[in-house]
C-alpha cells in the first residue's frame, strides 16, 4: 500500500507538494499543540496531548483534516480537495512540533525559574549552586521567581524583561538542536530509506490515511472496507463505555489493565496491559523485530531478578519508568547499534564526502531534503553552536564536547530505535549520566556540574526526541523531496510557531495561575535536578562509576546478535529489539506487542502476504478507533471537566 501511495505522490506536479494552505494547515496544528501540549498536562489534567512519537495533538487534528474537511470539500468543490502531498506535508509539521511543548518545554521553562525560589537552608542552593550560575540563563530576581510558581498578586503584571534574556538564549539552543538534528537524519535519508529499506511502523498510519483506495464513501480508502470498523468499535467502544463513568463514578468501567504478571519477589512484574493502538502499531512491525522485543525483555526480567537473588548490586529493578540496569544495558546496546549502523552506511558516507569536498558530478543530491553541501555545514555550524553554549555556561571544551558525543549517540540510537523498531515511546538513559562516570565527578569543578544542569533544558526527559520525529518526517517526504526548500520552510516555521508560542503561553499560564500548582516538571522533577547537581558538588566521590560497567552486558548482547544475524541468515533475534527492550515503555506494553505479533504470525501462517494485507485495515482501525475516542474524551473534558480531565495516556 505504502509503495501505491509513493507512486501517485511522484505522479503530483512538484509546484503542488507545498502550497500555502498546507503550510497555513500545518502551522495551525503547530500552533494547537503549543497550547494543547501544556494545557492537557498541567491544567486540564487530560490525555497529555504531545508525549510520545505518535500522539494524539498530531493525529487527531489530522484525522479531522484527511477525513472531515476533504469531504466537506469534495462535496462543495471536488478540486479543492487536498492532494496526498498536502496531506503529508501537514502531518510532517505537526509531528515535529509535537515534540517539544510538553516535557521539553516544560523542563526548560521550570529550569530557568527554579533555581532561586527553591533554594533554602536545607538544599544549599545559596552557596553550591547560585555562585556558578550564568546570568543569562535563569531568572535570578526572587520576587518574579515567587510570582511564577505562586500567582501574580492583584494588580502586578508579568515580568517580561527579565524573560527575555534568559528565553533567548535557552531557545536559540533549541533552535540549534532542531537544526542539528535535522541535519543528521537528512544525511542518513538515503542510507535509512533506500540502501536499508527501514520500516518506519509508527508512519504507517499517516502514509495511509492519504491513500484514496478503494474508492467509496470516505475519502480515507480503507474506511469503506468492513474489516476496518470492527478493529475502530474495538478499540473505540471501550472508551465511550468508561466516559460514561465520567459522570457517574458507580458505573462500572472496562478496565485495560489485567494486572501484574510475577514470577517471584526479586524478579520485576510484567505488566499486562492491553492497548489496542500499540497493537495496531506492533502489526506493522517486521515479526523478527517484535519476536525479539518480547524475548529479550523476558530475559531482562529474568536477568534482574537473578542478580538480585545472587545480591548483585545493580540498583533498584522495581522502580518507575525503568531501572538503572536496563538504562545502562541499553546504552551498551547503542553503542554498539550506532557506530555499527555508521559502518553499514559507510559506501553512502563516502558518497557524501566525495560530494562535499569534491564535488563528484556522479552523486545526485537533487532529490534529498537537503543539498549535502547544506546539510553537512548545517551539522557543523549547530555542533559547534551547541559545544559554544556548553562553555558559556561553565563547560570546559572537553567536557562539552564529550557531552554532545553522548547525547548524539543516545538521539542516533533511540532514533533507529523508533523508525525501525516502532516503538510509539521510547525513554532510555541521558547522556548527562554517562558522561559524569566516563569523566568522573572528581575532575569537574562545581561551576561545569553547574552547567550539566542547565543542559536539562534540551536533553532530558527524552522519550519524545526532536532527532526521532523529524526522522519519521524524512520518510513522509519521500516521494517529492524535489520541492525541498518550501518542505524546510514548513518545519522551521512549525518548530518558531511551537517554540515561541508554548514558551509564551506556559510562562503567562503559570503567572497566573502559579506553577507548582502543576506539580511533576514544575516541582519534584526541577527540584531533583538541581538536588542532585548540590549533592555532586557537595560529594563528588559519592557516584557509583562501577554501574558504567553493565552497559557492557548491553554492548556484548548487541555484538553477539549482529554476528549471529550476520553469520546465521536465519537467526530470528533481531540487535534492535534487544535495545528497544531496555527502553521505557516497553516494560508496560510488551503484553500488547505480544498480542500483535501472535496475530501477525497466524495470519501470515494461514494466508501469507494476501491475508496479511486484507487484515491491515482491522489493525489500522485499531489505531484511528483509539484517537478517535481520545479526541471525543478530551472535548468531554474540555467542556464538562476543564481542569479535573481524564487520562486515557498508554502509560
Amino acid at each position: 500500500m505504502a509503495q501505491q501511495i509513493e507512486e501517485e505522490i511522484s505522479l503530483e506536479p512538484v509546484r503542488r507538494a507545498v502550497t500555502y494552505r498546507a503550510l497555513g494547515l500545518g502551522l495551525a496544528c503547530s500552533a494547537f499543540l503549543a497550547w494543547g501540549g501544556h494545557y492537557t498536562r498541567h491544567i486540564g489534567h487530560t490525555t497529555k496531548m504531545a508525549q510520545d512519537h505518535l500522539p494524539w495533538g498530531a493525529v487527531v487534528p489530522f484525522l479531522l483534516i484527511a477525513i472531515v474537511l476533504n469531504k466537506v470539500l469534495e462535496k462543495l468543490r471536488p478540486q479543492w480537495v487536498l492532494r496526498p502531498s498536502e496531506l503529508l506535508v501537514i502531518f510532517s509539521m505537526a509531528l515535529v512540533a509535537s515534540a517539544l511543548p510538553s516535557y521539553f518545554m516544560g523542563h526548560l521553562i521550570a529550569n530557568v525559574a527554579a533555581p532561586f525560589y527553591f533554594a533554602n537552608t536545607e538544599n544549599r542552593w545559596a552557596e553550591d549552586i547560585h555562585p556558578h550560575l550564568p546570568e543569562w540563563a535563569v531568572v535570578s530576581d526572587p520576587v518574579a521567581a515567587r510570582w511564577f510558581f505562586e500567582g501574580l498578586p492583584v494588580g502586578a503584571e508579568v515580568p517580561w524583561d527579565l524573560w527575555v534574556v534568559p528565553m533567548i538564549w535557552r531557545l536559540s539552543q533549541v533552535f540549534m538542536v532542531a537544526v542539528f538534528g535535522f541535519c543528521a537524519v537528512s544525511l542518513l535519508r538515503k542510507q535509512w530509506v533506500e540502501h536499508e529499506r527501514l520500516t518506519f511502523p509508527l508512519m504507517t498510519l499517516p502514509l495511509e490515511l492519504v491513500n484514496r483506495e478503494p474508492r467509496g464513501f470516505w475519502p480515507v480508502g480503507f474506511m469503506n472496507q468492513p474489516v476496518f470498523w470492527w478493529g475502530f468499535a474495538l478499540a473505540s467502544f471501550p472508551i465511550y463505555w468508561n466516559m460514561v463513568g465520567y459522570f457517574n463514578h458507580l458505573f462500572p468501567t472496562i478496565p485495560r489493565d489485567l494486572g501484574l504478571m510475577s514470577f517471584g519477589r526479586d524478579f520485576p512484574p510484567i505488566h499486562t496491559q492491553f492497548y489496542p493502538v500499540i497493537i495496531g502499531v506492533a502489526y506493522f512491525m517486521e515479526l523478527d523485530m517484535s519476536f525479539s522485543i518480547i524475548v529479550f525483555h523476558l530475559l531482562l526480567t529474568f536477568e534482574m531478578g537473578i542478580f538480585n537473588r545472587l545480591g548483585i548490586d545493580i540498583g533498584p529493578t522495581h522502580v518507575w519508568p525503568s531501572s538503572e540496569f536496563e538504562n545502562w544495558q541499553g546504552f551498551g546496546a547503542i553503542c554498539v547499534l550506532v557506530p555499527w549502523s555508521l559502518w553499514m552506511a559507510r559506501g553512502h558516507l563516502k558518497n557524501v564526502f566525495r560530494k562535499v569536498f569534491l564535488n563528484a558530478e556522479d552523486v545526485d543530491d537533487s532529490g534529498e531534503v537537503l543539498p549535502y553541501r547544506i546539510t553537512v555545514l548545517g551539522l557543523c555550524v549547530s555542533g559547534v553552536f551547541i559545544v559554544a553554549w556548553c562553555v558559556a555556561s561553565g563547560m570546559s571544551v572537553f567536557v562539552a564536547v564529550v557531552v554532545l558525543v553522548l547525547i548524539t549517540v543516545v538521539w542516533l540510537g533511540m532514533t533507529r530505535i523508533c523508525v525501525e523498531g516502532g516503538l510509539i515511546s521510547s525513554r532510555m538513559i541521558q547522556g548527562q549520566f554517562v558522561a559524569y562516570r566516563m569523566v568522573g565527578l572528581e575532575g569537574l569543578s562545581p561551576r561545569t556540574l553547574t552547567a550539566f544542569a542547565l543542559t536539562e533544558t534540551w536533553h532530558h526527559d527524552i522519550k519524545t526526541i526532536l532527532m526521532a520525529n523529524l526522522g519519521n518526517a524524512t520518510r513522509l517526504y519521500d516521494g517529492f523531496r524535489q520541492d525541498r526548500w518550501r518542505l524546510v520552510l514548513g518545519l522551521a516555521l512549525s518548530l518558531i510557531v511551537v517554540i515561541t508560542g508554548s514558551a509564551y503561553y506556559q510562562i503567562s499560564s503559570s503567572y497566573e495561575t502559579g506553577a507548582f500548582n502543576y506539580g511533576g516538571i514544575y516541582g519534584p522533577y526541577v527540584q531533583g535536578t538541581y538536588n542532585t547537581i548540590a549533592g555532586y558538588i557537595r560529594d563528588p566521590f559519592g557516584l557509583k562509576r562501577e554501574r558504567i560497567f553493565i552497559s557492557l552486558i548491553g554492548m556484548g548482547t548487541t555484538a553477539l546478535m549482529l554476528g549471529l544475524r550476520y553469520a546465521l541468515p536465519w537467526w530470528p533475534l533481531h540487535p534492535i529489539g534487544f535495545a528497544a527492550s531496555t527502553a521505557y515503555p516497553v516494560n508496560r506494553i510488551v503484553f500488547s506487542i505480544f498480542f500483535a505479533w501472535l496475530a501477525k504470525f497466524i495470519i501470515l501462517r494461514m494466508g501469507g502476504i494476501d491475508l496479511y494485507r486484507k487484515a491491515s485495515p482491522f489493525f489500522l482501525g485499531l489505531m484511528v478507533g483509539y484517537f478517535a475516542g481520545v479526541g471525543v474524551s478530551f472535548v468531554v473534558d474540555l467542556i464538562w471537566f476543564p481542569l479535573d480531565g481524564h487520562s486515557l495516556a498508554l502509560y
